[in-house]
C-alpha cells in the first residue's frame, strides 16, 4: 500500500471546491474527465461542447484551453458520452452525500421510501439502512462487499475512507481492475490482459505495482520540480512579460530606425534648402544681369518709335530727317548691344540633381524590415515526424493528438492509431514498411503499416529519444537525445551500441540534437537547434562538416538525405528548405515562404523524389522534387 500523507483530511474539513463543477458551480453529476484531467458534469460538458465545437471537431477545455477532439460520428447532444467517466470523482461525490446528516438509504429511495441510512458499501458506493444492510451482507453476490457504519466513517480521515474501496471496474469490460502492465504502464482487468496485452511480458498485480512506487515517485518529483521551476521564474507571468517587453522593444526599434532615417533625410533637407537660398540669390543676379539691359533698351526703343511716328505725322521733313539719323544710330547700337532676345535662351533655372545613392535607396527600399516571432528553445522542439513507405503511403506522427496517421499517395487519411504518450519522430525500418516511433517515457514502439496500422511491439530504452532514423546499411537505429546532448546507435531491442557525445578535444558535439538522418555512406546528419547548425559525423564520431548560419540558418528541424547524398534541411524560422551537397556546401533554396511554406518541421524524400514536409501547424505538404 502507498504511504499515508503526513496531513490527514477529515470529513469535517472536506474541500467544497474539490467536488464542484467549475461550469455550474454545483456538486458533480455524472462526472466526465477530459484528457487534460479536468472534470465536469455530463450535462454541463454537453452544453459547453455544443457551444464551442470548432469546424475541426475540437473544443478547448473550459479550465485550461487544451483542445480535445471528438470522434467524427459523435451523436448530437451526447458529446460527453465520448469521454471517460471519472469513477474516482463519482465515488467521492457519493461518499460526500452519504456523510451528510439525514442521508437516506439509496435502495429505499429507489423504491420511493425515505429511510435513514446507517451503513456505507464501499463497493457499490451506496448508503444503506439497517434492513437493507442485513440483506446486502447475506446475499451471495454482495456478501463480500466492505460495509462500514456511517457514524464511524464521520470520525475517520477522508483519505482512509476513500482508500477502502476494494475494486475499480474497467471502462471497457466492466470487470475489476486487478493487474498492471509494466511494459505499457496500463492498469488491466483479466479481459484486457487476454485481448490487448497478451504479448506483454511484464504484468503484475495492482498491489505489487503500487508497493514498488518508483515510477510514481519519479512523476511526483518531476511535478514538484516543474512547480518549483515555475515559482522561481515567478510563474508563467514572467514569460508573458517577456513577450510584452519584446513587443514594446520591437515597436521602439521600428520607430527608432524610421525616425533615424527621417532625421537624416530632414538634416539633408535643411542643408539643401539653405544651399538653395544662396543658389537662388545667385541665379536671380545672373538673370537680372541678362535681362536688365534689354529692359532699358526696350524703353528707349519705344520712345524712339513714338517720336518717329509723331514726327512723321506732325513734323516737317527736315525734323524727320534730323531725328532719323539719331534714331538710326540708336537702332544700330541696339543691334550691337542687345544680343539674344529669345526668352528660352535667356532663362535661368535652379535644378536639383539627386545623389545616385539616394535614387538607388529610393528605388530599392521596399520596407524598413520584417517582423517574425522569435521563440525560445521549446517552441522549436516540435514533435512532428514523417516517413514514406515503399508503397508511397505517408505516415505522420501527430504530436498534438498523440496518434500515428496514415495517408495514401493521394493524400487521403486511411487509418490512424491512438497512443498513450506523445510521439517524437518516426522512421521506416527495412523492407517490410514497419515504422519505429520514439515516445515520451523512454519507449520506442514498432508499428506495421502495410495494411491497417497495428502495434507490433514496445521496446524500453535507456534514454529519452527525440529524433530517429533507420540505417538500411547496418540495420540499426540512429537516435538523438536532446536531454543528454548525444546521438546513439541502438539495436532494435533498444540496447545501445555506440554513443556520440564528445569530440577528440572532449568538447560537446551537440547542444540540442533534434532530428537525425542516416546517410547511405554510413554518416549521420544531425540538426542542432541549440547551435542553429547541421552537423555531420562519420561512424567514428568525427565531424565531417558543420553547416553554420552561412545562409542565416535559424532553428533547423528535420533533415533527410536523397539517393545521391544531397542533404535537405527544414530551415524552420526562415520558412524555407535548404539544399546542401553531401559535403555540406550550400546549393540553393528548394522551397521558400512564397512557395506556400510556413515553419517546416519534419521532412522526408521518397524514393520517387517526392518531398514530403510537415509544418509546425501539422499541415502535410507534398512537392515534386526535380
Amino acid at each position: 500500500m502507498m504511504a499515508t500523507p503526513d496531513v490527514l483530511q477529515t470529513t469535517s474539513s472536506m474541500s467544497e471546491d474539490f467536488s464542484v463543477c467549475s461550469l455550474c458551480q454545483e456538486t458533480f453529476k455524472r462526472p466526465k474527465m477530459l484528457r487534460c484531467l479536468h472534470t465536469f458534469c455530463n450535462e454541463c460538458l454537453n452544453d459547453y461542447i455544443g457551444q464551442n465545437l470548432t469546424s475541426s471537431n475540437c473544443f478547448p477545455c473550459p479550465s485550461c484551453d487544451i483542445d480535445s477532439e471528438l470522434p467524427q460520428l459523435a451523436a448530437e447532444g451526447r458529446f460527453a458520452d465520448n469521454f471517460k467517466d471519472d469513477q474516482f470523482m463519482a465515488s467521492f461525490v457519493e461518499l460526500k452525500k452519504a456523510l451528510q446528516d439525514g442521508k437516506c438509504c439509496d435502495i429505499c429511495v429507489r423504491r420511493n421510501e425515505d429511510i435513514v441510512a446507517k451503513s456505507w458499501c464501499s463497493d457499490c458506493t451506496d448508503a444503506l439502512c439497517e434492513a437493507c444492510s442485513q440483506v446486502h451482507m447475506h446475499v451471495k453476490v454482495t456478501s463480500s462487499h466492505l460495509m462500514t457504519s456511517l457514524e464511524e466513517m464521520k470520525k475517520q480521515p477522508l483519505d482512509v475512507i476513500m482508500r477502502k474501496k476494494s475494486k475499480v471496474n474497467c471502462d471497457r469490460h466492466g470487470e475489476n481492475i486487478s493487474l498492471f502492465c509494466v511494459d505499457c504502464k496500463d492498469p488491466l482487468c483479466v479481459q484486457c490482459l487476454a485481448v490487448s496485452h497478451r504479448r506483454c511480458e511484464n504484468v503484475i498485480t495492482v498491489n505489487d505495482a503500487v508497493a514498488s512506487r518508483t515510477d510514481i515517485d519519479k512523476i511526483l518529483e518531476t511535478l514538484r520540480s516543474f512547480q518549483v521551476s515555475l515559482d522561481n521564474v515567478d510563474g508563467l507571468s514572467a514569460v508573458e512579460k517577456v513577450l510584452e517587453d519584446s513587443i514594446e522593444n520591437t515597436k521602439h526599434e521600428i520607430t527608432y530606425l524610421s525616425n533615424s532615417l527621417c532625421a537624416k533625410i530632414r538634416d539633408q533637407e535643411q542643408f539643401l534648402l539653405k544651399k538653395l537660398e544662396s543658389k537662388s540669390s545667385e541665379a536671380r543676379r545672373l538673370l537680372k544681369d541678362r535681362i536688365e539691359p534689354r529692359k532699358l533698351q526696350t524703353k528707349t526703343a519705344k520712345a524712339a518709335s513714338l517720336r518717329m511716328n509723331n514726327l512723321l505725322k506732325y513734323g516737317s521733313d527736315v525734323e524727320v530727317l534730323m531725328a532719323f539719323n539719331q534714331i538710326k544710330k540708336q537702332v544700330d547700337d541696339f543691334n550691337l548691344d542687345i544680343g539674344e532676345t529669345n526668352p528660352e535662351k535667356l532663362r535661368v533655372c535652379v535644378e536639383f540633381i539627386p545623389d545616385d545613392t539616394s535614387l538607388t535607396y529610393l528605388d530599392e527600399l521596399k520596407m524598413l524590415g520584417e517582423l517574425r516571432i522569435e521563440t525560445g528553445a521549446d517552441e522549436g522542439i516540435s514533435s512532428w515526424g514523417v516517413t514514406c513507405t515503399s508503397l508511397e503511403d505517408i505516415i505522420v506522427t501527430d504530436c498534438h493528438n498523440k496518434r500515428i496517421q496514415k495517408f495514401n499517395k493521394g493524400g487521403e487519411l486511411v487509418d490512424h492509431i491512438q497512443l498513450d504518450d506523445e510521439p517524437r519522430d518516426i522512421t521506416t525500418c527495412g523492407l517490410g514498411d514497419d515504422v519505429a516511433v520514439p515516445l515520451i517515457g523512454r519507449l520506442i514502439i514498432f508499428i506495421a503499416t502495410r495494411k491497417s496500422l497495428a502495434l507490433i511491439k514496445r521496446t524500453k530504452t535507456e534514454r529519452q529519444y527525440d529524433g530517429i532514423s533507420y540505417s538500411t546499411r547496418e540495420s540499426y537505429l540512429v537516435v538523438s537525445c536532446m536531454r543528454e546532448k548525444c546521438v546513439d546507435i541502438i539495436q532494435l531491442d533498444g540496447s545501445i551500441l555506440k554513443s556520440y557525445m564528445y569530440d577528440k578535444m572532449n568538447e560537446c558535439l551537440f547542444d540540442q540534437p533534434r532530428y537525425v538522418s542516416a546517410a547511405v555512406d554510413g554518416s549521420i546528419i544531425v540538426s542542432d537547434t541549440g547551435r542553429h547548425c547541421i552537423t555531420c559525423i562519420n561512424p567514428r564520431g568525427e565531424v565531417l562538416f558543420r553547416y553554420v548560419s552561412k545562409n542565416d540558418l535559424r532553428n533547423p528541424q528535420g533533415v533527410c538525405v536523397d539517393k545521391i547524398g544531397n542533404v535537405f534541411v527544414a530551415d524552420n524560422s526562415n520558412d524555407r528548405i535548404q539544399l546542401l551537397t553531401s559535403n555540406g556546401t550550400f546549393q540553393r533554396y528548394v522551397l521558400v515562404k512564397d512557395s506556400g511554406l510556413e515553419r517546416p518541421c519534419a521532412i522526408i524524400v521518397s524514393h520517387t523524389n517526392r518531398l514530403i514536409i510537415v509544418q509546425n501547424d501539422g499541415m502535410v505538404k507534398v512537392y515534386t522534387y526535380c
